[in-house]
């Protein structure tokens, strides 16, 4: 529901006759309908369990998309980007991390590493699906595909929450009291820290990944190898979940995340350059950066509240995180358009500035009964 703008933005703005940047627009305000609803969804995750939230989610995602193709217009783009903001903010990885903490807490970060291994799968397979869909089926067909994809996955989490359940609900039982209120300093530094290195990250990762194809074009005037390009991230972020699986249980979360988040600025530095070898670099450093970032964001909450509060956790935590992930394509694109150079530099600092945020969970105390074993 996230990365397939990346390909219908161009087509969408040639069958409702706008520019690019409306198409964008209307994606941000997807991701705004995300932000705004991420504290109330995960409240009904920890209440009803995330896989309940998923199913609901990824049917309302499926219903947005087979609407988009059957009316030419942006009146018509904004209204399906209700279904489809409201379905992307009840599925995302937020909630599948949620399923992770709260059927098996004590092997959250291998689950979340597995998680998030297949969602590096899934980005290239969609940015190398949906091209050829589009050659070959047009817009109408692609969009009514995907849809079909989406409701089938609904339908089988359907079942995986009939087998599996999750949630206070399911135990009979009402969810543990979670308010600002109620939790210790640490607590709160902790949500602060996150959500705005969540945020600034997210941002960075919005407005680069919409625009890889559009920078790589200008770079080397070659479409086909700008979209193989830019779905080079892809496979990398997998590689990068793959060696977090393996070996990041040796080392706190907070120090790989730490390391991964020194990758962003290197690899926005040397994409600038006019050299293909070093493009390609560029994609893999950042490809693997975001997938260890990704499981880190994921578990590092779980350092500092429990499987019974988590939802809701990382539901206030989501919000900014949201918040960036809808600023960073209209906000990306005007940066892009006044110059590529402005666009990278802007970039490189708020991913320095959000590293600096990260940093700062070292001063705030891990939750009673976390230990190294659940690192």
């Amino acid at each position: 529901m996230f990365y397939i703008f990346a390909q219908l933005k161009t087509p969408l703005a040639l069958a409702i006759g706008v520019a690019e940047d409306q198409i964008l627009a209307a994606v941000s305000g997807a991701l705004i309908i995300h932000a705004l609803l991420a504290p109330i969804i995960g409240g009904w995750s920890d209440r009803f369990g995330a896989l309940w939230v998923m199913t609901r989610g990824l049917a309302l995602g499926a219903v947005g998309l087979a609407m988009l193709p059957l009316n030419a217009s942006l009146w018509w783009l904004w209204l399906c980007m209700v279904p489809i903001g409201t379905g992307f903010a009840m599925s995302s990885y937020e909630l599948a991390f949620n399923s992770a903490v709260q059927l098996d807490e004590a092997n959250a970060r291998r689950n979340i590493s597995f998680i998030t291994f297949y969602g590096g799968v899934a980005s290239s397979v969609t940015w190398l699906s949906v091209a050829p869909l589009l050659v070959y089926f047009g817009l109408h067909i692609t969009c009514f595909i995907v849809a079909g994809i989406l409701a089938i996955t609904a339908i089988r989490f359907f079942f995986l929450h009939r087998a599996y359940g999750g949630g206070a609900a399911g135990k009979g039982q009402a969810p543990a009291p979670f308010r600002w209120q109620l939790l210790n300093r640490s607590e709160r530094l902790a949500l602060v820290m996150l959500g705005s290195a969540g945020g600034l990250e997210y941002l960075v990762f919005a407005s680069t990944t919409l625009l890889w194809i559009n920078w790589f074009q200008v770079q080397f005037n070659d479409p086909a190898l700008a979209v193989m390009l830019a779905a080079l991230y892809g496979p990398f972020q997998v590689v990068g979940r793959a060696i977090e699986m393996h070996f990041g249980h040796r080392f706190d979360a907070r120090v790989t995340g730490m390391i991964a988040f020194l990758f962003g600025p290197i690899a926005m530095l040397l994409v600038q350059a006019d050299n293909l070898g070093l493009a390609i670099a560029a994609m893999i450093i950042f490809g693997m950066g975001h997938g260890v970032l990704t499981v880190s964001f994921g578990y590092v909450t779980n350092i500092y509240f429990r499987a019974e509060v988590y939802g809701r956790a990382k539901g206030w935590i989501t919000t900014p995180r949201a918040i960036g992930t809808a600023i960073g394509p209209i906000m990306g694109g005007m940066l892009f358009a006044n110059g590529t150079g402005l666009f990278f530099s802007v970039m490189i600092g708020i991913l320095l500035t959000a590293a600096l945020s990260f940093a700062a969970l070292f001063l705030a105390r891990t939750r009673p009964g976390y230990s190294s074993r659940y690192k």
